[in-house]
């Protein structure tokens, strides 16, 4: 993601931001202009007209003293009235602060005449001897006439300074104005192109994604127009879609090879059916011919015929027996639906109690069994119906398969986490091309007159394996035997928990 959203978002953020702050320097810049120019009133005009006014009222007080003495005809002395040198110290104040153009002549008269004034009180008359007063209010009046240009000068100035002021308060907050609508602008014109860059490629992408239905096979490319998190996210929709494409092929060969299965088995049920009414019929009717001719004729027959008839009639009882197991076979199958209770228990005591019928089976085919139990296996987390009957189907098979002076071995160990049981055998074996579909319901490989070897017993033992989270496989040769070796889950201690709590 080389320009991410939130790269995106800080830019258009930012800009507005450095605008902002562009316009506060400028303001800044003018506030410091607008205190730099009331300064230079407060530093210089009104520092002038502060004198003047001073100067004004020290002359103004002389020349009105003087107007006194006159008018009452009596001595002044002159100390108390003449104030040349506060006057003096003022000019040096509007001398010090001449800003505007002329100021410059009018403090040199202001000088000129303040000599011709202090001269005036220095010079008394040679007649009278006294000071010319007439002479010093003329010059005071002179003096104040200086003043009052002096003061109209610097007030000028400071309408002027006042007005400069206005001016570039003004012009300041235009600009202020016109930079903050314009970083306004700026930040809705870049929020606007923002938003379309960063709604239009999701706003694609929800098309996009609401043209896509499930099962339909066909998922679209969306296109990658930007290298952000967008982008990102548009090219993990495009895998995504890849592995669907992948997904809907494998679920529809998956589907495919179902159906076969499910084809397979029901071909294979009709046939199963046939054969086991025709395997019906035909032990029924051998049997019920030899109870008839024995319930007729018993007093008749010979011995000799008399055994080969009960002969024949047990052969077609057992016949009978093998096809009742097969139908026992299907109520257990329908009976697997609903799920039993497990329970914690020892295996080893499990298949002595499963080996025990099976003895007495091998012993009359003359077939050698041997059970193998490792020492000290943990108990397993299995039922006590529907375990033992997979041991004693995968057993009563191979026994079955087996000729006499052959052998079937039963092992039990622990691996892991995990429970193994084995049974092989040195009996007839299974056909290569029969090994994938044994475990398969209504499927028989042995002949018309083995029925109940291979059919539905295997199928529901991989029901109950698959149930308890195992597995089951085979192994076999024709004509050298065959080996089932299925496996269990050890309980956790989780498990052990929940068995101590359903006791």
């Amino acid at each position: 993601m080389q320009r991410s959203i939130r790269k995106k978002i800080f830019i258009v953020i930012l800009l507005p931001a450095l605008f902002l702050l562009f316009v506060i320097f400028l303001n800044y810049q003018g506030l410091l202009a607008l205190g730099r120019s009331a300064e230079l009133i407060l530093a210089n005009n009104y520092q002038s007209i502060k004198a003047a006014q001073q100067i004004r009222q020290h002359l103004e007080t002389s020349r009105n003293e003087m107007l006194m003495a006159i008018f009452r005809q009596k001595n002044v002395d002159l100390k108390t009235i003449d104030s040349s040198d506060q006057v003096e110290g003022l000019l040096a104040v509007c001398r010090a602060h001449i800003v505007e153009a002329g100021e410059d002549l009018i403090v040199a008269n202001l000088a000129a005449k303040f000599t011709a004034y202090r001269a005036a009180f220095a010079a008394p008359n040679s007649e009278t001897a006294m000071v010319d007063f007439p002479q010093i209010i003329t010059l005071t009046n002179d003096f104040l006439a200086e003043l009052d240009k002096l003061e109209l000068i610097n007030e000028q100035g400071m309408e002027r300074a006042e007005k400069r002021t206005r001016e570039l308060a003004k012009r300041t907050v235009h600009y202020s104005v016109g930079l903050l609508l314009a970083a306004i602008l700026c930040t809705l014109v870049l929020s606007s192109i923002l938003s379309a860059r960063l709604s239009g490629p999701v706003v694609r992408l929800a098309h996009t994604l609401a043209s896509v239905r499930e099962g339909r096979g066909e998922y679209p490319c969306v296109p990658v127009t930007t290298s952000d998190e967008i982008g990102f996210l548009s090219t993990e929709f495009n895998r995504l879609f890849e592995r669907l494409k992948v997904y809907d092929r494998l679920n529809a060969e998956q589907l495919m090879a179902e159906k076969q299965k499910v084809w397979r088995a029901e071909k294979a049920k009709t046939q199963f059916i046939a054969d086991l009414s025709h395997q019906l019929k035909t032990p029924m009717t051998s049997l019920s011919m030899s109870v008839g001719i024995l319930t007729a004729s018993a007093a008749r027959l010979a011995p000799e015929k008399k055994a080969k008839l009960l002969d024949t009639a047990r052969e077609d009882c057992a016949r009978l027996s093998a096809l009742v197991n097969e139908l026992v076979d299907i109520a257990r199958l329908d009976s697997m639906v609903k799920p039993r209770a497990k329970e914690l228990l020892d295996l080893e005591q499990v298949i002595a109690g499963c080996m025990q019928p099976l003895q007495l089976q091998a012993e009359e085919k003359d077939v050698e069994l041997e059970v193998k139990v490792e020492a000290g296996m943990p108990p397993l987390s299995i039922d006590s119906f529907r375990f033992p009957w997979v041991i004693t189907n995968i057993v009563s098979n191979a026994i079955r398969h087996t000729d006499a002076g052959g052998r079937v071995t039963v092992t039990a160990h622990c691996r892991g986490k995990r429970c193994y049981v084995i049974c092989s055998d040195t009996g007839a074996g299974i056909a290569p091309q029969s090994l994938p579909y044994i475990f398969e319901r209504y499927t028989q490989f042995s002949e018309p007159d083995k029925m109940g070897t291979i059919g539905l017993g295997l199928a529901i033992v991989k029901d109950i394996i698959d149930e308890y989270g195992g597995e089951i496989t085979v192994e076999s040769e024709l004509n050298h035997g065959t080996a089932f070796t299925l496996w269990v889950p050890l309980p956790t201690d989780s498990s052990h928990a929940k068995e101590s709590s359903n006791h």
